[in-house]
């Protein structure tokens, strides 16, 4: 070794070149081999923590245009309401090459009637008085036309709330351009709801009274029709004598036997029925509610419904917080369901707020007038008990869960093809959902692309995913660069310093030889100081390497620096998920690896050359040198 070496330095700027490439390529290689354990690493072990889901939204075709007269405009109101010439079905997503781990589904929600529990209105508002929604007998101060707000008095409750009895308030057929007068005299019949605020004449003579105050503005009442509200699957309402009839009636004797009488008394039987409503939704996983998805609603105690149980039809469900609590029940406790009615329009948290409030129906009742029975009786067992939490009252009405929400498979409600149909309606982002693999976003673009359909649109939301993967594309690939480069410069690197430092040297080998030193003699002579070079080497640039690498970092790979949310077809990362580095174990297992196997490449390639020189006869070897 040590005459190797000192042949060697005799030509010093040849070895520092050849220790300093060796360096490099080690680096290089280890670097890049490094790298991309890193990012398979950090990829794998959050791969099962993405969830990839898909909303669907149906475009509509036109927009139908309506004039509804506006009383306090004086004027009619133009109505856009969307125009589908039908709903699309779930079924017609299962287009070739759509590899769904979930759905598609698009979920309705069921109304349960159960007064036997306390819902969360009588919870927070036990004593208010109900003045939204009554069926009254009443009579106006004085002659007028209420084609604006004018003052009535209620002389007798018929249905809702008894403590409005005898309570003078506003009143306004609001939406008929030609109201008929009423007679102070006379005594009317109707079903009120509140509606906006007193306007016209009453309205001028507050801000009067109120002189440079603020004046006090109260609500108006308007009639309510008495048209049943069912639909037929197809969105058509079901055929009603009463659809836009009259809405104000006198009362005479024997009005209660009348055909309005006696709707008016069916709503009365049943108006009160929406205080009694809890919503439940049927879904084929709870990740498919956007909701759980995006971490407003959440698991608090219990467990989340298997995937066996959805598959199953199996009868358990995840019920809210605030309703177990209400009501003294706990985990593992049953609840009883009575479906009454479904609505196929909208989730659950646009008609049942947080806070307690609702917007329901005020007429539970077919086209006939008969009172709608329910059409399904079950009892869940309560596995898991969730609570919500959301920001805002437009993230309630939007993808927040509704108040009392009951969660369930679908597969557990037989009867759920549209039984007492109170809405229906397309697809849309709160109702329509579904999963996929994560990744195979552009895939499933592609493959619907090829369907035909040109009405839905879609949102993806991915957790981050698409971007976390991208940025871990971006770090193999850059992985696969370096180890190239690095391969590549070893590999020439050690063929050419072999030759210079084993091949030019045959004379050397000729007259070692020719002393009388043995192959294996020869072979230690040439190849120590060769070897033991690219082994230095190799160990500091693999050591720099793995150092090198630390700076590389896989966390910040899947950072967006612009904004995607008005980017047709990207993926949203809701409830994104944090991704912290993940450093592999054995780094520095990688890096000896590595330099052992770029000195045993050395040790391969500089044997070869030595051996050719050892197949030649000495004297042979030593005319070669001379010719040169």
């Amino acid at each position: 070794m040590k005459n190797s070496l000192k042949q060697m330095m005799r030509t010093p700027v040849k070895t520092a070149l050849f220790l300093a490439l060796t360096v490099l390529a080690a680096l290089l290689i280890t670097l890049g081999a490094s790298v991309w354990v890193k990012s398979y690493t950090t990829m794998a072990a959050y791969e099962d923590r993405f969830i990839t889901i898909g909303t669907v939204r149906q475009v509509p075709g036109a927009f139908e245009q309506t004039l509804q007269w506006d009383a306090e405009q004086q004027s009619y109101q133009l109505i856009k309401k969307e125009q589908f010439t039908s709903y699309r079905l779930a079924e017609e997503l299962d287009f070739p090459g759509a590899a769904y781990l979930s759905g598609p589904e698009v979920r309705a929600y069921y109304g349960s009637y159960t007064p036997e529990y306390v819902k969360m209105w009588k919870s927070t508002n036990p004593d208010r008085v109900r003045s939204s929604f009554v069926i009254v007998e009443f009579s106006p101060l004085e002659d007028c036309v209420p084609g604006e707000s004018v003052q009535i008095k209620i002389t007798k409750v018929v249905g809702g709330d008894k403590r409005l009895a005898d309570n003078v308030v506003w009143f306004c057929d609001h939406k008929n351009p030609e109201p008929e007068a009423l007679s102070q005299d006379r005594t009317y019949v109707a079903a009120l709801c509140s509606y906006r605020y007193i306007h016209g004449t009453a309205l001028q003579k507050a801000y009067e009274e109120a002189g440079m105050g603020e004046p006090r503005i109260d609500l108006e009442y308007i009639p309510y029709p008495l048209d049943s509200e069912i639909f037929y699957p197809d969105g058509s309402r079901a055929e009603d004598a009463f659809r836009d009839g009259q809405e104000i009636f006198e009362l005479t004797d024997g009005f209660y036997e009348s055909d309005a009488g006696r709707r008016l008394l069916a709503m009365t039987e049943t108006m009160e029925w929406g205080y009694d409503i809890q919503p439940v939704t049927g879904t084929g996983e709870t990740c498919l509610l956007m909701p759980f998805y995006n971490g407003d609603s959440f698991i608090r105690e219990g467990r989340d419904i298997n995937r066996e149980e959805y598959e199953a039809g199996s009868k358990v469900c995840l019920a809210p917080k605030t309703f177990m609590e209400n009501n003294g029940l706990t985990l593992g406790d049953k609840v009883t369901v009575r479906l009454l009615f479904t609505n196929g329009r909208k989730n659950a948290g646009r008609d049942f707020w947080l806070d307690g409030s609702f917007s329901c129906s005020a007429a539970y009742f077919d086209e006939n007038g008969e009172a709608l029975v329910p059409f399904e009786t079950s009892e869940y067992t309560v596995v898991g008990i969730y609570d919500t939490v959301a920001e805002s009252m437009d993230a309630v009405s939007t993808y927040t869960s509704g108040s009392d929400e009951l969660i369930v498979p679908l597969k557990s409600i037989k009867e759920r093809e549209g039984r007492n149909l109170m809405d229906v309606g397309p697809m849309t982002d709160r109702t329509a959902s579904f999963r996929i693999p994560n990744g195979t976003i552009e895939e499933f673009q592609l493959g619907f692309a090829q369907s035909g359909i040109d009405d839905l649109e879609f949102t993806f939301y991915d957790m981050g995913y698409s971007a976390l993967k991208a940025g871990m594309d971006d770090m193999r690939n850059l992985s696969f660069l370096l180890l190239a480069s690095g391969i590549l410069l070893a590999g020439l690197l050690l063929v050419f310093f072999s030759h210079l430092f084993i091949t030019k040297q045959a004379k050397r080998t000729a007259i070692e030889r020719s002393l009388g030193m043995g192959s294996m003699q020869c072979r230690w002579s040439m190849l120590s100081g060769f070897l033991l070079l690219v082994l230095f080497g190799s160990i500091i640039g693999s050591l720099a390497g793995i150092r090198a690498s630390a700076d590389v970092s896989a966390e910040n790979a899947g950072n967006t620096y612009f904004d995607t949310a008005f980017t047709a077809g990207a993926a949203h990362a809701a409830n994104e998920v944090a991704v912290e580095e993940v450093q592999p174990e054995g780094q520095w297992l990688l890096a000896v690896c590595c330099a052992t196997a770029l000195t045993a490449a050395g040790g391969v390639i500089a044997f070869v050359k030595m051996n050719k020189s050892l197949k030649k006869e000495p004297m042979q070897l030593l005319a070669e040198r001379e010719k040169e």
